[in-house]
């Protein structure tokens, strides 16, 4: 009784704690917008800064300087909100048809005005607004004019206010404090130290929206209420879930035998991949690295995003330190390529390339001898797209894919934090990671609990923010958010010429993903729903059993519904899902191994059946022939099979409960 009476007051102790953490965010919140704020945008700004729908391409004024945009009659402008009442500020024109007349709608409030022919300056006073940002409806009488309907010029935007906190941005803060909290204290932290950094969390995100200017960037509040959903979700799933009872065991050291044959089996690969370091660039990629690597050299990373750049932190550093070293050399960045250039180009990707060669071998020798381990390496090895990527088309696929692979095998170590800097790692990489970050969450909250979350969230995001704050400092936080939240959307097409989902179903080219299917539903919505069912269903089987073999094949699951489902996709992301098939074949051979031999067809079919560059003939005979579409459909039954193997064995975890079977150490020879 008395045990029950002290877990009621914890209880009531903790309940109050939120309580007050929730007043102290709405506090907070207020003393961040408190101050007047004020931001003024040009019509050509970055899409992430000034997002506008119902528009038409940039074009320069005749007579004089500065650019617009043309409206299609209705359009959006998204522009932040400052708080409290606000003004928004358009730069508008009727053009040459004379004056018209345009309407604004802001949520319920509106308002009608006549857009005089030349550019001038309007105003709208708006009251406060509860959202993160201020939506602008512009409607305005459509003209055809040379295929286009004309609305109204659009030049320029900006907003202006404060005094009060928008009330979505003040909830979302307190959302991620009390999820925070909860997590914190799930995960061992005491009351008061729980409590302490809840607050000092709030006290810094405040001020990085208020002062420092992140109220510009509108992503506060999904942010927020991304990091309280975690928070509450791994404390739930700490109180719900078994710890494993049996936990895996290192493997054996490697003996000298082994490293013989890795070392013979990296040479036999060196000898594929050297000849075509020097190869001429089949597709363009390297043009544009070079020309990265130059606007680099020449500004320092004041040029890391320059012209609309889309590169990642860690790739401008090493592209930054490179330029050095071929400018040293006398080698120049633009095309065709000095043989050095190309080199430095390729050459991080092609030194993980081998280290990826390596894991698989040694993740082989758990369960086999030498042989078959051997096996398995070459099969990813000396596979077409695998040395086509790295070597020929010089991607940057090996480099993102190798620290997700650590991720997956290192999980079990250190709490998981280990496994999260992995991740966090890939992620300033490229951002396709974010994609593996289901299986991270899941696999985590399984096998560590909220500890391991907490942990490891914070680890991932420590790192996140380091290897992001150079470029930000130097101002190139824009751009960089541009890089990252801009790849949504940055080939807004059905299919990029992968063999997917929509590749079947629609042309090749597919037209634009924003075509409306069912009701409100999006060919791009549809896509992320698919995938999004896809990374529960694995989640699920994650959360019954998250040993390293389930971890690899949940991610193999997860590589391959990103390529197949998703709108968006290019031919070579099903590269992703080669090594971590190889991977997940080692532990189930007679159902994964020819599954991932199949892959490594289709994604070579896929490369040369798109791209003329690599092999001209076969690019023709391919894309005449009813294969492209075949391989489509075949592709789909591989994701089928896949996931059907993986929930089988999930739901095996679930009947046989928490004890998951322990891992095989180094097999014997």
């Amino acid at each position: 009784m008395i045990r029950v009476l002290s877990a009621a007051r914890r209880a009531r102790a903790d309940l109050l704690v939120a309580l007050a953490l929730a007043l102290a965010a709405a506090l907070l919140a207020s003393a961040a917008y408190r101050t007047g704020r004020a931001t003024t945008l040009a019509v050509d700004a970055e899409s992430v800064m000034l997002p506008l729908k119902g528009v038409y391409d940039v074009e320069q004024y005749a007579d004089q300087a500065g650019s617009f945009r043309w409206t299609s009659g209705e359009a959006q402008v998204r522009l932040p909100n400052p708080g409290g009442p606000s003004v928004a500020t358009l730069m508008l024109a009727g053009g040459a048809r004379g004056a018209v007349p345009l309407r604004v709608d802001v949520g319920a409030y509106s308002a009608s005005f006549e857009v005089r022919p030349e550019p001038r300056r309007y105003q709208v006073y708006l009251p406060a607004q509860p959202g993160e940002s201020l939506k602008l409806r512009l409607t305005a009488p459509a003209e055809e004019i040379r295929s286009r309907e004309l609305g109204v010029v659009l030049g320029g935007a900006g907003a202006d206010g404060g005094g009060a906190a928008p009330r979505d941005v003040a909830l979302a803060l307190a959302f991620a404090a009390l999820g925070g909290y909860a997590l914190m204290r799930r995960g061992g932290l005491g009351r008061w130290w729980a409590a302490g950094a809840a607050l000092a969390l709030e006290a810094a995100l405040a001020l990085w929206q208020g002062q420092a200017g992140g109220w510009r960037f509108m992503i506060f509040g999904q942010g927020m209420l991304a990091v309280g959903a975690a928070g509450l979700a791994g404390a739930a799933l700490d109180a719900l879930l078994p710890r494993p009872t049996v936990r895996g065991q290192p493997a054996a050291p490697l003996a000298r035998a082994d490293w013989l044959l890795i070392a013979g089996l990296l040479a036999l690969a060196l000898c594929v991949r050297i000849p075509l370091l020097f190869a001429p660039d089949p597709v363009g990629d390297l043009e544009l690295s070079g020309r990265r690597m130059a606007a680099l050299h020449d500004l320092g990373f004041a040029g890391a995003f320059t012209g609309g750049g889309d590169y990642m932190p860690v790739r401008l550093y090493w592209l930054r330190a490179f330029a050095e070293i071929a400018a040293a050399g006398g080698a120049g960045f633009l095309d065709p390529l000095p043989p050095l250039t190309m080199v430095l180009i390729k050459l991080p990707g092609l030194l993980a390339d081998l280290a990826v060669i390596g894991m698989i071998y040694a993740w082989a020798r758990r369960s086999y001898g030498r042989l078959a381990s051997v096996g398995f390496a070459a099969l990813y090895a000396f596979a077409p797209p695998v040395w086509i990527n790295v070597a020929w088309w010089g991607q940057v696929d090996a480099i993102l894919i190798l620290p997700l692979i650590a991720m997956l095998l290192v999980l079990d170590r250190a709490d998981g934090v280990w496994a999260w800097l992995c991740w966090a790692l890939a992620l300033l990489i490229k951002p396709q990671a974010i994609i593996f970050a289901p299986v991270l969450y899941a696999a985590t909250a399984r096998q560590h609990g909220a500890r391991g979350l907490l942990r490891g969230g914070a680890a991932g995001a420590g790192l996140l923010v380091a290897g992001c704050a150079p470029l930000a400092l130097i101002g190139q936080g824009a751009g960089m958010l541009q890089a990252y939240v801009g790849s949504v959307g940055r080939f807004p097409y059905v299919t990029n010429r992968a063999y997917n989902l929509w590749y079947l179903l629609l042309e090749p080219d597919g037209g634009p993903d924003t075509v409306l299917l069912f009701g409100l539903l999006s060919y791009r919505t549809i896509g992320m729903l698919l995938i999004g069912a896809v990374a529960a269903l694995a989640c699920a089987a994650l959360l019954a059993r998250a040993d390293t073999a389930m971890r690899l094949e949940a991610g193999a699951l997860i590589a391959l519904g990103f390529f197949l489902l998703p709108t968006q996709i290019h031919e070579r992301y099903l590269f992703l899902a080669l090594a971590l098939l190889v991977l997940s074949a080692v532990r189930a051979p007679r159902l994964l191994l020819p599954l991932a031999i199949y892959v490594m067809i289709s994604a070579t079919l896929n490369i040369l059946g798109t791209l003329s560059g690599f092999w001209e003939d076969a690019n023709t005979a391919i894309a005449s022939s009813p294969l492209p579409k075949l391989l489509s459909a075949t592709n789909l039954v591989a994701l089928g099979i896949l996931l059907a193997h993986m929930l089988t064995l999930g739901w095996r975890a679930w009947r046989r409960g928490p004890v998951q079977p322990q891992e095989e150490t180094h097999a014997t020879t």
